[in-house]
C-alpha cells in the first residue's frame, strides 16, 4: 500500500517496525482518537496527524503498545500539523513490537488515502466493514435520542441472530437481549458457558472496560438461535465501547440488574414454566433453594408516572437496592428488580413459615418508606402491596400476576403500612371487568337518564347520587358532602327519583346505582374511590 500513489504523495518513510511490513492490511481508518487502540479490532492501517497523541514517554509508550496488542498493521503519522518528527519512545516500542510506523513528510488527503486503500479489499469485506460502521452509527443514534444498553443490546441481538448477555466483571449477569429464544433458554445457555460445560453453546464474548482501575466484564453472543455469524464480533465490539460509556455513568450497573430481574420476574407471570426450571433460574440468579415459604410483593408510585413525569428508573433502583441491602444483611433471600416501564418494584421474599408473613410485610413497608424518603423525597411516594404466602414458584407466578392487578389500583396503603392484594376486592373486579360489553350496558342502562339531563345544565344530579349511595341515604351526611341545606337535598333526592322512576331507598336499587357509579369510576379511568 506504500506504493499507491495517494501515499507517495506523502513521501513516506518507514521509521520504525520494519518488520512489520508483510502484514495484512484489513482496513484503512483516519483518526485522532487518543485511546483508538480500544475501538480496533485488529489489522487496520490507522492514519494520524497525531494532534491527539500523548506527549510524555510513558503515555506514548502506551499508545503505541496498545496498537501493537491490538494487532494494529501500522501507523501512518502526517508530520507537520502537530509533531515534526516521530517521537523516539513510540519508535522503540513499534520496533519492539513489530508495529510499522511510516511517517508522511508531505501532507495527503486521508480521505483518498483510504478511500484507494479500502478499494483494494475483498468486496464482502467490505460490505460486512459498511454493515458495522452503520451498526455503530446505528448504535450512537440511540444512545443520543435517549436509549441505553437494554435498547442498544436489543438492535444488536436483532442483528447478529442469536441473544447476547453483558456481564459485570465479577462474571454475574447484568443484562440480556434475547432474539428468538426466550429469557429462560438464554440464561440457561448462559449459565452453561459460563460454567464451561460440554453442552454449552458456541459463543463470542468482547471486554467491556466497567471503570479506571477495575476489571473488565464482557458482551457475550450466544449461538443459540443460529450459528456466529462474521458480523458478530465487530458488532460486539462496537457495541462494547457504547455500553462501556453508559456503565460508567452513575448507577447504570445497578439498573441494568434491577431490569434483568424484573424481566425476568415478568417473564414468570407470563410463561408457562415447570417448577423446576423456575427454581433453576432463580438459583442461577444467586435465589437459595429449599426456602418454604415465597412472599410475593410489588411496590408501586403513589401516583401515575410517565416518561415526561415523576420519578426515573435510577431513583426507583435505588429504592429497591436499599431494600435488598437490608434484607440480604438480615439473611433473608429475595429476588427483585424493575417490571417494565422502570416505576413498578416486583420481588419475592423468602419466609421461613406462614405466620412469618405479616410482620415480614411491616418490615418491608417500613423500610420501603424509608428508601422511598431517602431517594424519592417523600415516605409515601409508593404504595407496597403483599400477595399470599406460597410454597411453589409456580403459583408464586399466578399470585405475582394477582399482585400486579391489584397494584394497578394507586392507592394509598391504610395508615402509611401496606396493601393485603391477597384479599378479594371489589374494586379490583370491577378494574378486570371495565371494558366487558356487559357491564358497560349495565352502567349505561343504570346512569343514563342522569347523564342525558347533566349535559348542558349547570345544575347536575349526579354527584347528588354518588352522595346519596355513599352516605346510605342519610340526609344530613349528603348535605355536609355537597355543601347544600337539608331542604335542597330533599328537592334534589326527588328529581332524581322521578328521572329514574324508581324509589332509592329500595336496597337493591341503591345497591345498583352503588356499583355502576363505581364501574363507571372504572371506565372513565379514575380508579377506584376511596
Amino acid at each position: 500500500m506504500l506504493r499507491f500513489d495517494e501515499l507517495r504523495a506523502g513521501a513516506p518513510e518507514v521509521v520504525a517496525g520494519r518488520a512489520g511490513l508483510t502484514a495484512p492490511v484489513r482496513w484503512a481508518h483516519a483518526s485522532e482518537v487518543p485511546n483508538i487502540a480500544a475501538l480496533l479490532r485488529g489489522g487496520e492501517l490507522v492514519m494520524t496527524t497525531g494532534v491527539r497523541m500523548p506527549t510524555d514517554a510513558a503515555g506514548l509508550r502506551r499508545f503505541g503498545l496498545g496498537l501493537a496488542e491490538r494487532g494494529v498493521a501500522a501507523l501512518v503519522i502526517e508530520l507537520g500539523t502537530a509533531i515534526d518528527r516521530v517521537p523516539d519512545a513510540l519508535a522503540r516500542v513499534a520496533d519492539e513490537h513489530g508495529l510499522p510506523v511510516i511517517a508522511l513528510h508531505r501532507e495527503v488527503p486521508f480521505v483518498d488515502a483510504t478511500q484507494r486503500i479500502n478499494s483494494q479489499l475483498q468486496a464482502g469485506h467490505l460490505e460486512l466493514l459498511r454493515r458495522v460502521d452503520e451498526l455503530h452509527r446505528l448504535f450512537t443514534d440511540i444512545m443520543v435520542d435517549g436509549g441505553g444498553i437494554p435498547e442498544l443490546m436489543k438492535l444488536l441481538a436483532d442483528e447478529i441472530r442469536n441473544p447476547v448477555v453483558l456481564e459485570r466483571e465479577d462474571g454475574q449477569l447484568l443484562y440480556q437481549a434475547v432474539h428468538a429464544r426466550d429469557r429462560a433458554a438464554v440464561v440457561g445457555e448462559w449459565d452453561a458457558v459460563r460454567r464451561g460445560l460440554p453442552s454449552a453453546p458456541p459463543s463470542c464474548a468482547v471486554s467491556v472496560p466497567t471503570g479506571r482501575e477495575r476489571a473488565q466484564g464482557r458482551l457475550v453472543a450466544l449461538a443459540i438461535d443460529g450459528p456466529l455469524r462474521e458480523i458478530t464480533r465487530p458488532a460486539l465490539e462496537r457495541a462494547a465501547g457504547l455500553v462501556a460509556l453508559a456503565t460508567r455513568q452513575a448507577r447504570q450497573e445497578e439498573v441494568l440488574q434491577a431490569r434483568a430481574r424484573g424481566d425476568l420476574l415478568a417473564n414468570l407471570m407470563s410463561c408457562e414454566l415447570s417448577e423446576a426450571e423456575i427454581a433453576r433460574q432463580l438459583t442461577i440468579l444467586g435465589f437459595p433453594a429449599g426456602v418454604a415459604q415465597l412472599l410475593p410483593c410489588v411496590m408501586v408510585p403513589s401516583a401515575p408516572t410517565g416518561a415526561e413525569h415523576g420519578p426515573d428508573e435510577i431513583a426507583w433502583t435505588m429504592v429497591w437496592q436499599e431494600v435488598r441491602q437490608h434484607l440480604t444483611a438480615q439473611v433473608v433471600p429475595a429476588i427483585g428488580g424493575l417490571l417494565p416501564g422502570g416505576h413498578e418494584i416486583a420481588c419475592v421474599v423468602g419466609l421461613a413459615s406462614v405466620d412469618q408473613r405479616p410482620a415480614r410485610a411491616d418490615e418491608l413497608a417500613r423500610v420501603f418508606a424509608a428508601a422511598c424518603r431517602r431517594h424519592l423525597g417523600t415516605a409515601d411516594a409508593g404504595t407496597l402491596h403483599v400477595g399470599a404466602s406460597i410454597a411453589s414458584w409456580t403459583k408464586v407466578a399466578d399470585e405475582l400476576r394477582e399482585v400486579v392487578d391489584a397494584a394497578a389500583f394507586r392507592r394509598d396503603a391504610p395508615d402509611g403500612g401496606w396493601r393485603d392484594a391477597s384479599i378479594p376486592d371489589l374494586d379490583r373486579l370491577l378494574w378486570q371487568l371495565r371494558d366487558h360489553p356487559d357491564v358497560r350496558a349495565f352502567v349505561q342502562r343504570r346512569l343514563e337518564p342522569i347523564l342525558s339531563h347533566d349535559r348542558g345544565r349547570s345544575l347536575k344530579l349526579l354527584p347528588t347520587l354518588e352522595a346519596f349511595v355513599v352516605e346510605c341515604g342519610q340526609k344530613t351526611g349528603m348535605a355536609r358532602a355537597l355543601h347544600l341545606e337539608r331542604q335542597s337535598v330533599y328537592h334534589r333526592i326527588s328529581r332524581l327519583e322521578e328521572l329514574l322512576d324508581t324509589s332509592l331507598y329500595d336496597e337493591d336499587t341503591r345497591l345498583g346505582f352503588h356499583l355502576a357509579l363505581r364501574a363507571k369510576r372504572m371506565m372513565d379511568g379514575c380508579g377506584p374511590a376511596e
